[in-house]
């Protein structure tokens, strides 16, 4: 543990806890994710005591319902973990002491670098995945899925080799402090275009020192603009020092170059494309459910072709996460009710009686689409693909 008191201390920079507004919807959303397994799990077991016969078929839905429940428990205890255990970096004026939590695990490593051993210091960048959840922030004001943010790399000899120690920050100003004290120790400081965090320290110590990737850097006082410049710079001159003949540059390793922006969400055209068709199902089915051209038990139909387009947007997305079988489903239940809602042939008779069948087979998409996603899931993981 870090026992040193904090009078000795220049400067401390410490994981955040999650901001209070997306603690508690984090919960919330697992709590009903827990409940859904829950009922999953209990639900077809009733029904099977109760009626028996095609009650069993029902039983199926255990696989989905245990996975939720297992997913949902884990989740909440890594959660947990980690904004109890909060990695803790502190800057003192011979040395550098720190404690990292390796999530999920319980695992903490823990040390100190002596200033008198750092042979260099490399500033660099880093990606914040959901930053958004551990800053304060506007009711109304847009999010982005990661923030790019400063890191310092302490390059340093130990007893035997020589290390890595990479200081991650949420504030330019919390990385100005530790950069000028540094400075005043005649520690030599660069600027590095590469994104080291989540390599090897092998791999790490070897991008850093490659010449072509990083250049001294002479820090004054504004870290954000003479850092953004300086890499900027380190990128415009790769082509001139590596480029081919024709005068392109070769592909990037993968880590070298930080995001040019902020990406932000915005929905892909083809599930726009989906959801307007089934939106569109919807309207057109109960019109002729109304005039009698079709059977008013529109349960069959309604179920083959919501589940036919949840099959279509897990094939489609990019990264098949517990959270887009769950959107589908909401989305779908929710466009579907709205729509007939406001539907004056749905008030009674045929078309009433489609519309309920219809809701109907929305809630059994949402049971039906877990075990599509699980084999989807598991194919892309067997094929070595980001799930």
């Amino acid at each position: 543990m870090i026992l040193s008191t904090d009078q000795d201390c220049i400067h401390e920079r410490a994981d955040r806890r999650m901001e209070p507004f997306y603690w508690i919807l984090t919960f919330e959303v697992m709590t009903f994710v827990l409940a859904l397994g829950a009922a999953l799990v209990i639900g077809p077991l009733y029904l099977a005591y109760r009626f028996q016969s095609w009650a069993f078929l029902l039983l199926v839905l255990l696989v989905p319902g245990l996975w939720l429940i297992r997913f949902s428990v884990r989740y909440l205890r890594s959660a947990i973990r980690k904004n109890r255990l909060l990695s803790r970096y502190r800057l003192y004026r011979d040395r550098i002491e720190y404690r990292i939590y390796h999530h999920p695990d319980t695992k903490a490593s823990e040390g100190a670098v002596p200033l008198d051993r750092i042979e260099r210091i490399y500033v660099s960048y880093y990606v914040a995945l959901y930053h958004y959840a551990y800053r304060k922030s506007k009711f109304n004001e847009q999010q982005p899925t990661y923030h790019i943010l400063p890191m310092v790399n302490v390059v340093y000899r130990d007893e035997t080799n020589r290390r890595v120690l990479g200081v991650p920050f949420y504030e330019y100003f919390d990385a100005e402090q530790w950069l000028k004290e540094l400075q005043s120790r005649d520690i030599p400081i660069w600027a590095t275009a590469v994104l080291p965090g989540a390599l090897p320290e092998e791999e790490q110590l070897r991008l850093l020192e490659d010449e072509s990737n990083s250049r001294p850097f002479p820090f004054h006082h504004h870290l954000q603009k003479e850092l953004e410049q300086l890499v900027s710079e380190i990128e415009q001159s790769r082509p001139e020092e590596a480029g081919g003949a024709d005068g392109t540059a070769p592909q990037q390793e993968a880590g070298e170059r930080p995001p040019a922006g902020i990406q932000r969400f915005k929905p892909q055209w083809t599930t726009l494309v989906i959801f307007a068709l089934l939106f569109a199902f919807v309207y057109a089915f109960l019109k002729f459910s109304f005039k009698g051209s079709i059977s008013s038990d529109g349960f069959g139909i309604s179920f083959a072709v919501s589940l036919a387009g949840g099959l279509i947007y897990l094939f489609l997305a990019k990264r098949l996460t517990f959270w887009v079988p769950l959107r589908y489903a909401i989305a779908l239940f929710l466009g579907w009710a709205l729509i007939g809602a406001f539907m004056p042939e749905t008030d009674a008779g045929i078309g009433e009686e489609y519309y309920i069948s219809m809701l109907t087979a929305g809630v059994f998409t949402a049971f039906a689409i877990w075990p599509v996603f699980g084999i989807l899931y598991w194919i892309r993981k067997k094929r070595g693909r980001r799930p």
